[in-house]
């Protein structure tokens, strides 16, 4: 019997993206779904052929944004920021308004079944108050568990607000965990999740077939993709990476994001791409190494296709996939402080002269693979009861 899916994600490209094969291969096995988000992020998915609606029109909070908000959160390390700032952004400022403009469409429209982002802590709420299933999707690594005891307490008063028990974990690990993360990734235990599905992640190519521009010059010499995502991808942190790479004998192709503007790059030599946002499906295919914040996004597709990866974190969840990464061989980290010109540069050079990098990601790669597909995933979601 068809289902009505109720999908529920934060806004941004970081957690819209790894939901799409998922909410395509439910809409191809017949379930009707429903995918709520803010209402700046309606467009996007729409895009990829499925049905949206918006439910808060609350803008898009910076991770400076929340810092400003919450001034104690400028006393921990640049590692520890995220541990509380996940809390804040997703549990006190962003979950509020979405339940808020959730609870309506869900009682309106009845949903069967109910698939939330691992940061989108509303829809747990509404599958409790609907008395449906609700299955939490991650977008990467499985979040630390006092990360999501944190962000769980923000939100324990929007719970007692509607007459529900606050459950643990904010509802998120009740019925059902889906996990990305590739099995050949090292994660710690984690007890607090008694149900987990992997489902395979896989890359979204985006809306659009256009072709890749790449640099005019050196066509047979290394092609090195580097991206600071589309949060942290700060205009003065790119000139100095660009500035680095730019010295190796490489083709280099960068993107400053949907909100950047390639103009704060300034001019470029020939073999140099300043691009303001290209699909990582096409694009990766052609490369050879990867330089990027260590988004999950990008962390998986580069994996997926064996590529080594030079992680630079800057927060999030970024710092875990590249303690991953490194652990795995399939690559090499340096935290904001170390990433020097120098340092960046004799990274990014011994990570393509060094075969092991690559073949450490191939390992990898194999094992995605091997994990569960969407379509396969589905058939599970259709046996909960």
């Amino acid at each position: 019997m068809p289902l009505k899916v109720l999908v529920t994600t934060p806004g941004g490209l970081g957690h819209i993206h790894p939901m799409v094969p998922l909410a395509h291969a439910l809409a191809a096995r017949g379930h009707e779904v429903l995918w709520a988000l803010p209402d700046r992020s309606v467009a996007q998915v729409e895009q990829a052929g499925l049905r949206a609606t918006g439910v808060t029109s609350m803008p898009p909070v910076s991770p400076p944004e929340v810092v400003r908000q919450f001034p104690e959160l400028r006393e921990l390390s640049p590692a520890e920021r995220p541990e509380h700032l996940f809390a804040k952004l997703f549990g006190a400022l962003m979950a509020p308004p979405m339940l808020a403009g959730l609870i309506p469409v869900a009682q309106q429209w009845r949903p069967d079944l109910v698939v939330s982002d691992a940061a989108e802590l509303a829809g747990p709420l509404v599958a409790a108050e609907l008395g449906v299933p609700g299955v939490s999707k991650g977008f990467g690594p499985l979040l630390p568990e006092p990360r999501m005891a944190r962000a769980a307490q923000e939100v324990v008063p929007l719970w007692q607000a509607r007459a529900l028990q606050a459950r643990p974990y904010g509802g998120m690990y009740d019925r059902l965990y889906l996990d990305p993360y590739p099995p050949a990734l090292p994660q710690p235990p984690a007890p607090h999740v008694p149900h987990r599905q992997l489902l395979r992640p896989v890359t979204y190519p985006g809306p659009t077939d256009a072709p890749v521009a790449l640099p005019t010059t050196r066509e047979d010499r290394p092609l090195v993709y580097l991206t600071m995502g589309t949060v942290f991808s700060d205009a003065t942190v790119l000139r100095g990476l660009v500035a680095a790479l730019a010295q190796l004998d490489v083709r280099l192709l960068v993107t400053v994001g949907p909100q950047g503007d390639p103009a704060l790059l300034a001019e470029q030599p020939a073999h140099v791409r300043v691009e303001r946002y290209v699909p990582q499906a096409a694009l990766l295919r052609r490369c050879q190494l990867v330089v990027s914040h260590a988004g999950s996004g990008t962390v998986l597709s580069a994996l997926e296709l064996g590529l080594p990866q030079l992680c630079l974190p800057q927060g999030a969840d970024q710092f875990l996939n590249a303690a991953s990464v490194t652990s795995a061989g399939a690559g090499l980290s340096l935290a904001p402080g170390e990433a020097t010109a120098d340092a960046v540069r004799d990274a990014a050079a011994r990570l393509l002269e060094d075969g092991s990098f690559g073949q450490a990601a191939s390992r990898i790669g194999r094992s995605i693979a091997q994990m569960p597909s969407p379509d396969e995933v589905c058939e599970v979601l259709e046996r909960l009861p």
